[in-house]
């Protein structure tokens, strides 16, 4: 369920990723030109930031080791490219949200895969494009982007 104080929380936080080239803190709506210097150079348009951590916004530490590596057999099973990630709450009264760093697919395919975790959000992009809170609708529908 989306609420202001979801997506303000989603706002505070660093979506730290690991690529061959180094880590990166990407921030929603905040551009990263050395980020997508490394996506260009391997032939990358867009990418995405997931995580099984916590479905519906309600914590859960015992499942959500489970979870990810659930998430990383689907993402084997896809054939999908991925390196880790890590959701960073600012004020790091939310645990870190172990996750993973999604490249060439499609935003339409993330939100897919983010709604079979019953994740209420995930972070796509585009190189040469800001970071974006892309919200997963309930009822199924397409997702909403925020910015």
């Amino acid at each position: 369920m989306r609420t202001e104080a979801l997506d303000v929380a989603f706002r505070a936080t660093s979506y730290r990723v690991d690529t061959a080239e180094g880590v990166f803190d990407l921030r929603i709506g905040r551009p990263d030109p050395a980020f997508d210097d490394v996506l260009r150079r391997q032939g990358v348009s867009c990418w995405a930031v997931l995580t099984a951590y916590n479905p519906g916004g309600v914590r859960d530490d015992d499942g959500n080791r489970q979870r990810r590596l659930r998430l990383q057999e689907r993402l084997q099973t896809l054939g999908w490219s991925f390196s880790l990630a890590c959701n960073l709450a600012d004020d790091r009264m939310w645990p870190e949200e172990p996750g993973f760093l999604l490249l060439q697919v499609s935003e339409k395919q993330v939100c897919s895969l983010a709604s079979e975790f019953f994740q209420l959000a995930c972070v796509c992009g585009d190189v040469g494009g800001a970071p974006r809170l892309v919200w997963i609708q309930e009822s199924g529908d397409d997702a909403v982007s925020q910015y």
